[in-house]
């Protein structure tokens, strides 16, 4: 549990006093990101052209900060968006820049390493959706893995990835 009385760096007191913020496991910044694209250099090295997969952690939080974190919609019955995020892949591009064509595969790779728990297609009034549930992360191993609810590393298989769609 976090002391919120102990003094807290530049404007952080502020932040946590506020709304609209969200917290993220810090390894995943400091150990799983890292593995991921060491791996991913490792098992694609560079031909004529080297796939970039840097977007990666643009992508997961972006995704992250759309989270719907409604529970229970204005009827009272439940969500089924709750832990989705859904944003379109026009509305990812215009605001990342990543090619659309890109974005299933980098989603992949997150799923792949547990960082996404599900992608599903969704219709909503004659438009396909994509909902994406991602993973908070809570527990990550020493050496950059997430650990699974049954306290497992999820070592991702690469093999079926389409690096061309």
């Amino acid at each position: 549990m976090t002391d919120l009385s102990k003094p807290k760096p530049n404007n952080k007191s502020e932040l946590l006093n506020g709304f609209n913020y969200e917290m993220y496991n810090l390894d995943l910044m400091r150990k799983v990101f890292p593995r991921i694209l060491s791996d991913l250099e490792a098992q694609f090295p560079r031909q004529q052209r080297k796939k970039q997969f840097r977007d990666l952690i643009p992508l997961y939080f972006y995704l992250l900060s759309y989270v719907d974190g409604k529970h229970t919609r204005e009827d009272g019955t439940a969500s089924r968006r709750f832990g989705a995020a859904f944003p379109s892949r026009e509305k990812i591009h215009a605001d990342l820049r990543i090619d659309h064509r890109r974005i299933k595969l980098l989603a992949d790779i997150l799923e792949k390493n547990g960082l996404l728990l599900e992608t599903r297609d969704e219709w909503e009034r004659m438009r396909r959706m994509k909902w994406y549930f991602v993973s908070f992360c809570p527990h990550i191993s020493d050496d950059g893995y997430v650990i699974d609810a049954n306290g497992e590393r999820i070592i991702p298989d690469y093999s079926s990835l389409d690096l061309d769609g």
